[in-house]
């Protein structure tokens, strides 16, 4: 008889560590993914913009501060605070961080209890007897306890996995708040534009209408033609016809700056700056490899890169057994007082699998390795898409800084025209067509050059957003196994 349970023992154990070793080879790491995107060690256009680290000039402010204006802080603190796309993120990475607490519990372990009372009548009656009534009572109780060991990682690779997808989902909310404090800082530069635009417009249409009484006047005394003074009139009538536009562009900014702060549009909007930045530190671009722990998007895309890589694992899991433990402890009387008296107490473990699924526990495998192949182009565009927008804010801030100076240039030259179109005008060499052109010309660029201007600051300022602004707008804790690589 003990030799027999000497071989069993020995089968069970050769089968078990057979098992083992091939449940450690079926769940054996993936290959690590090749990043398809080569990251430079330089930005093909470099502008010369080497200004000191924003880091040692303002360590714990928003890159907004450069402006020194109050007023810009304050909209985009209040946008931070009450943005309904921002809130839209908080509520996401907290059902992402409720994700991971249902991870963890998942193994367990479990316990639960059940209470009952059950009084019971019953009736009888025999032939030549009276009917006898009676009653009786039951009281019962249970514990069930189950805990599911661990065997192959599976939830440890689910709750990394989950940890992963809540962090991803902070850098998002990251994100999501360097994008509306950069969008609001547009929006506020256009309304400023706008306004100034405006102002400008306002001193040309006064300038049109005195403009229009001289010829009128020159026009009684002979001196200028009917035609200078439809001239004359049409002039005036295109510039009134700009303002209606403008009045427009800015009641509808403010209606998209009423919504950035969580207001409904058309609530007042304090903005009462007057003049447009004229200089403010602008980041160092540094090199791209730069990008892959500065920019919060990027970070997102690693982290969820990492968590499908370790869906994988946990897929590979599901192929192999679970061994489950449980016991239970039962009670049941009649008597509530000897309840606790009168127990049953049972232990178990069961190991259980799949045998034959038709190839799901296969499929959701390819599944998941097909996830990774994805989030790993994905990161890939993700990183390229970022090198290319600093790119673009490097040559935008250059070539527009150039733009501005040569417009400059161009309005000065205007206005030596104008005056030389003015005075052969008044001496009879010239039509006054001539001098209407170069004083439409001199308009419109004063108003096209307020625009450029206003361009050129939202230009820096989309090199902090491309850059990535190296501060955590809203505060996360570390993941808390070192294993995730989220840290």
């Amino acid at each position: 008889m003990g030799c027999e349970i000497m071989r069993y023992a020995l089968i069970s154990i050769v089968l078990m560590s057979g098992f083992f070793i091939s449940g450690c080879n079926l769940i054996s790491p993936e290959p690590a993914a090749v990043m398809p995107v080569d990251i430079p060690d330089a930005y093909v256009y470099d502008t010369g913009v080497h200004t000191p680290p924003i880091s040692k000039e303002h360590p714990d402010g928003g890159w907004w501060q450069q402006f020194g204006i109050d007023e810009l802080s304050q909209l985009i603190q209040t946008g931070l605070g009450r943005n309904y796309d921002l809130q839209v993120l908080k509520a996401r990475a907290d059902q992402a961080l409720a994700d991971v607490k249902s991870e963890k519990s998942n193994p367990g372990p479990f316990l639960d209890y059940f209470l009952g009372g059950e009084r019971t009548y019953s009736q009888s009656k025999t032939r030549g007897q009276s009917i006898a009534r009676d009653h009786e009572n039951t009281y019962s109780a249970s514990l069930d306890a189950e805990y599911t060991l661990d065997l192959w990682g599976k939830n440890r690779a689910d709750v990394n996995a989950r940890e992963l997808e809540y962090l991803a989902a902070v850098r998002d909310l990251e994100d999501g708040a360097l994008t509306l404090s950069t969008d609001i800082a547009y929006t506020w530069v256009d309304i400023l534009s706008v306004r100034i635009r405006m102002e400008v417009l306002a001193r040309q249409i006064e300038a049109n209408r005195m403009t229009l009484k001289l010829q009128e006047l020159r026009f009684i005394n002979g001196k200028a033609t009917a035609l200078d003074v439809s001239q004359q009139r049409e002039a005036l009538a295109q510039v009134l016809s700009a303002m209606p536009l403008l009045e427009k562009e800015e009641k509808q900014l403010l209606n998209v700056m009423g919504l950035y702060l969580g207001r409904t549009p058309g609530t007042p909007v304090a903005v009462s700056t007057g003049d447009l930045p004229q200089s403010f530190l602008a980041p160092q671009p540094g090199i791209p490899s730069d990008l892959l722990e500065n920019r919060a998007d990027i970070k997102a895309a690693r982290m969820r890169l990492k968590a499908a890589a370790l869906d994988v694992e946990a897929a590979k899991a599901d192929l192999l057994p679970q061994l489950t433990l449980s016991a239970s402890a039962a009670f049941s009387s009649g008597s509530l007082d000897l309840l606790f008296q009168n127990w049953v107490l049972s232990l178990g473990a069961a190991l259980a699998g799949p045998l034959l699924d038709g190839g799901a526990l296969e499929a959701e495998i390819e599944r998941t390795r097909a996830v990774v192949r994805e989030s790993l182009n994905v990161y890939a565009k993700t990183v390229a898409t970022a090198i290319c927008q600093v790119e673009d804010a490097l040559v935008a801030i250059d070539r527009q800084k150039t733009y501005i100076e040569l417009l400059a240039q161009q309005l000065a030259a205007v206005k030596v025209t104008l005056q030389d179109a003015r005075v052969q005008y008044l001496n009879g060499q010239s039509s006054y067509l001539n001098y209407l052109a170069a004083w439409a010309s001199m308009e419109s660029l004063e108003r096209q050059l307020i625009s450029e201007q206003a361009t050129y600051v939202k230009e820096r300022i989309a090199l902090y957003k491309a850059t990535g602004w190296r501060r955590e707008f809203f505060k996360a804790p570390p993941a808390q196994d070192k294993n995730t690589g989220a840290n």
